[in-house]
């Protein structure tokens, strides 16, 4: 069997583990009240995972344009991340933690006082919709998230979101090691990155030597 490759195969999979039938369209002519279900909640159920933790494929270095100077802050400049921004994760040092730096987000700005440089390097979570970009334990991980918010809608019975519940925390426990094994930890201990969804066992942020993309697409 070959690996998802659309939205409607990766909900076909969470179908599967509700013991559901299968759909063929999320919209349009033809679409069924499961597969607008599925629409529904696809996006939300797949943002929320890129953002549970750091993965690597998701990682992206970018110089954010400065958006120009606070009317009302502490900060001497704003910087605006771009469409595809979903966490941030390391600024002007990927070394470096998020707590030990003095910034603020407000909507889709980034306050930081950096001398009213035109730019600020920052690494980031980029909202990948590209699902041939994604690992093969996100893409599990993924459906048993979604098969678990189907779930409820559906009524499935409770020893099916019993088991999938079990095979989801093994998916989390895996989706921790693999991001330990990958990117190991520096100096990352008291970093804030933790409260944002980062690995909450480990502690462990973003770290290594990028190069800044030109676009971030």
């Amino acid at each position: 069997m070959s690996r998802p490759s659309s939205d409607v195969a990766i909900c076909n999979l969470a179908l599967s583990l509700l013991k559901e039938s299968r759909i063929s369209v999320l919209s349009g002519t033809g679409v069924s009240e499961v597969g607008a279900l599925c629409a529904q909640w696809y996006d939300v159920i797949r943002q929320s995972t890129l953002m549970a933790y750091n993965w690597n494929f998701a990682l992206v270095s970018f110089a954010i344009p400065r958006g120009g100077t606070p009317s009302v802050s502490d900060y001497t400049d704003y910087y605006t991340f771009p469409n595809d921004y979903l966490k941030l994760r390391a600024i002007v040092d990927p070394v470096v933690p998020l707590g030990q730096r003095q910034f603020e987000i407000q909507g889709r700005d980034l306050y930081y006082s950096y001398g009213g440089a035109t730019s600020l390097p920052i690494w980031y979570t980029k909202d990948v919709t590209d699902i041939s970009l994604y690992p093969a334990l996100f893409i599990k991980l993924l459906a048993e998230e979604l098969a678990l918010v189907l779930g409820k809608k559906i009524t499935a019975r409770p020893s099916i979101i019993k088991d999938i519940k079990e095979d989801r925390a093994e998916s989390r426990r895996l989706a921790r090691a693999v991001d330990g094994q990958m990117r190991p930890p520096r100096r990352y201990e008291s970093s804030q990155i933790v409260n944002a969804g980062i690995n909450l066992s480990s502690r462990r942020t973003a770290a290594g030597d990028y190069e800044f993309d030109v676009d971030p697409n």
